[in-house]
């Protein structure tokens, strides 16, 4: 639903965090991880960044010897979600599980409406 539109929502307020993320042998790419766009907003501190290289028995069975590369970017006063948002990823990629709740929990730091995840997650689960 926000795929490509991440920057134009942040700016707009309608979403108060991106995430970005892949195998570290692919980056840099602009169209993986649009630093370049986010950088103007990160130096006037409208949006803040973080970025964490994530690694467990999941994505070693993804790739051997795989790093993810996992950036957030997230309006200035919605801090709060980005360690949120990578203990979620986290727990993922330790286990490998992903279920409804998790989905949910993922779209509402994201920015989802309650009605955005119902129809997502209906789709998704072949409710």
């Amino acid at each position: 639903m926000h795929t490509n539109r991440e920057l134009e929502m942040m700016l707009n307020g309608s979403k108060p965090l991106a995430i970005f993320c892949d195998d570290v042998s692919v980056l840099p790419d602009e169209l993986i991880i649009p630093e370049k766009a986010f950088e103007p907003h990160i130096q006037s501190e409208r949006f803040l960044r973080a970025e964490k290289l994530i690694e467990g028995s999941y994505i070693e069975k993804l790739s051997r010897n795989a790093q993810l590369k996992t950036v957030i970017f997230c309006l200035a006063d919605e801090e709060w979600r980005i360690n949120a948002m990578f203990l979620l990823k986290e727990q993922l990629h330790k286990t490998g599980k992903w279920n409804e709740t998790c989905e949910r929990v993922e779209g509402k730091l994201l920015g989802y409406t309650d009605d955005q995840n119902d129809i997502w997650c209906a789709e998704k689960f072949n409710r």
